[in-house]
Order: C-alpha cells, then structure tokens, then sequence
C-alpha cells in the first residue's frame, strides 16, 4: 500500500469520525428516582366500606386503620392491597362515556348485571357501580352509576379484580 492511500484513508477515517461526532444522539438522561405525590385528601373521597356482589355471592370489607377486614363471608381471607387495588381501579382509572342517555342497556350487558361493587363513604349517600359485558375488543366492561342512565366503558381491571376478590374469598 502506498503512502498516498493510507493517508487517504486515515482521511477518511477522521472525516468519519468527526461526522459521527457531530451527529450522534446525546447522552441518555438519567432521571432522578423521586416519588410521586401522595394524593391530598381532599382529591381522593373517603372510603369507609366495600360491598362486592355477583352471581349472589357477595363480599364485604370495612376499613380498620390503612388495612381492610373482610365481615362478609364470615372468615374470608382477601388481601387489603387487592381491596385498595380494586377501589383505585374503578375511582382512579378514567372511564370513557359509551352512551348519555340509554334506556336500552340490553347491549352492555346492563340489564342483568355481571356485579355490583358499592361504595360507603362516612357523612354520604353509598356509590354503587354496576358492570355489565366486557365490550367486543376485550379492553373494558361496560358500567355506570346505580342511578344515572350514563354508559360508560370502564377498564377491563376493574372485572379482573372484582373476579379476583370472589376468588380469594371463597377458597
């Protein structure tokens, strides 16, 4: 090899490099590990009772301190963090409105409810949730408020904890 063309190529070799250098992505940012804000009290509504029903089975848990005791059935055994989970399901996760004002729930499964999961707050009148089908995509099931003739799509979670509680509770 002669001298013209290692130098060529050693040309070549620092044009690339300083092109390299010019157009690489900047380094990862490492994000500091902090937590998230707690909730304040004011956004998150006191629960102070669960009642979970289907299939007429029901289970019924009351809060003691940050934990919850099941009372109903007599010596069911679900874990508090499942409770809490399913509360934050269906509080926390935003629920997409299907239909305003529907009379005709048949299509959602509204009209014989697949469960009913009530909420007891100190002071105020009990929120219950009533859930019907999972829809056609398998994402969510259909619910609304006892009450109000709003459908709306929840997340599928909320059925999947709802199914799980009845499953800890009566094994």
């Amino acid at each position: 090899m002669s001298w013209r063309r290692a130098l060529a190529y050693a040309a070549l070799g620092l044009a690339l490099a300083i092109v390299y250098r010019s157009t690489a992505p900047p380094a990862a940012v490492v994000l500091s590990r902090s937590r998230a804000p707690e909730p304040s009290a004011s956004s998150t509504p006191a629960i102070d009772a669960v009642h979970v029903e289907s299939d007429g089975r029901a289970v019924h848990a009351v809060r003691s301190g940050e934990l919850w005791q099941i009372t109903q059935p007599a010596g069911g055994r679900v874990p508090s963090d499942l409770i809490t989970a399913l509360i934050s399901a269906v509080l926390e996760t935003p629920a997409e409105p299907v239909a305003a004002d529907r009379t005709d729930v048949e299509e959602f499964g509204l009209d014989t409810p697949s469960a009913r999961v009530t909420f007891n707050r100190p002071g105020a009148a009990p929120v219950t949730v009533v859930l019907g089908s999972v829809n056609a995509a398998e994402t969510g099931v259909y619910g609304r408020l006892e009450g109000s003739p709003q459908v709306l799509l929840l997340g599928l979670n909320v059925r999947y904890y709802v199914d799980l509680v009845f499953k800890q509770a009566m094994s």
